[in-house]
C-alpha cells in the first residue's frame, strides 16, 4: 500500500497486522519538506487503474527503490512549478470503476487522455482536491463532505453518502478531508488513519459501508488526520 512517510508508527503496526505491506513514499521538494501537503501521495500520484500509475517525475526518483519492486507501469509527468493551488492539484483526481472525479480545468492531460481511452465519464467538479475529498468505499461508491461533489455523484448514479465536514486534523488548514485519511485495503475492509469512532457520522458511515460488504477498521485510537490517500497496489486496489 502507498502512503505518506509521515503515518505514525502506530498505523504502519496495525496496517501491517492487517497483512498490508506500507510503502511510505516520500514527496516533492518544492513543496517544502514539512509542507502539510506535499508529503500526501494523492498529491503526487494517481492510480490508473490496471496496474498503471502516473507519478511526478520527482516523486518517482525519489522513490524509484520502492517502486521498481513492485512490477507498475508507471508513466511520469512533468513536475510542477509551482506548489500552490491550483497549480497542485494535477493529480488530485478520483478514479472509480467506469468514472472519473475532477476539476477538468487543472486535471493533467495524461489522466484525461487515460479516461477519454478507457471511455470512462468524466465528472467535472468545482473542487480541485477531488481525491482529498473523495473516500472510495467501491467501484461507483463514495463517502465525501463536499456538497458540489456529492450533488454530482448522485446525478451520475453514484452510490454516495454526504457527511459533515471537519473532524479531521490537518496541520496549516482549518481541517483535513476523508479521503486523505483512508483506503480501502481490499474490496471489503476500508482503513482510517485514526478513530472513525470519534466521527459525528460514524453510524451513518458504518452502516452505509456495511449494507455495501465493507466493514471499517480504525488504524489509531487518535483523531483522524489527512494523510493523504492510502492507495492499494495491485488486484485489491483502490476502484
Amino acid at each position: 500500500m502507498f502512503c505518506s512517510y509521515r503515518i505514525t508508527g502506530e498505523i504502519e503496526k496495525n496496517l501491517l497486522e492487517l497483512g498490508v505491506m506500507p510503502i511510505k513514499l516520500c514527496g516533492l521538494d518544492n513543496f517544502g519538506d514539512f509542507h502539510p501537503l506535499g508529503y500526501h501521495p494523492d498529491m503526487f500520484c494517481c492510480n490508473l487503474g490496471e496496474n498503471n500509475w502516473l507519478f511526478y517525475e520527482e516523486a518517482y526518483k525519489k522513490n524509484i527503490n520502492a517502486i521498481d519492486k513492485l512490477n507498475l507501469n508507471i508513466v511520469c509527468a512533468k513536475d510542477p512549478a509551482v506548489c500552490k493551488y491550483p497549480s497542485d492539484i494535477a493529480l488530485n483526481a478520483a478514479i472509480l470503476g467506469e468514472k472519473l472525479i475532477c476539476n477538468v480545468q487543472y486535471t493533467n492531460d495524461k489522466i484525461l487522455a487515460y479516461a477519454a481511452k478507457a471511455k470512462k465519464n468524466i465528472i467535472d467538479v468545482k473542487q480541485g482536491y477531488a481525491k482529498c475529498s473523495v473516500c472510495i468505499v467501491g467501484e461507483n461508491c463514495l463517502l465525501t463532505s463536499d456538497g458540489s461533489i456529492y450533488k454530482k455523484a448522485t446525478a451520475n448514479k453514484i452510490d454516495a453518502l454526504l457527511i459533515e465536514k471537519g473532524h479531521i486534523d490537518l496541520d496549516g488548514y482549518d481541517y483535513g478531508f476523508i479521503g486523505g485519511c483512508s483506503g480501502l485495503i481490499d474490496a471489503h475492509t476500508l482503513v482510517f488513519t485514526g478513530d472513525i469512532g470519534h466521527h459525528p457520522n460514524f453510524l451513518d458511515i458504518q452502516k452505509f459501508c456495511g449494507d455495501r460488504g465493507v466493514n471499517v477498521v480504525s488504524l489509531s485510537e487518535k483523531k483522524l488526520y489527512d494523510y493523504g490517500s492510502l492507495f492499494m497496489i495491485g488486484e485489491n486496489r483502490d476502484f
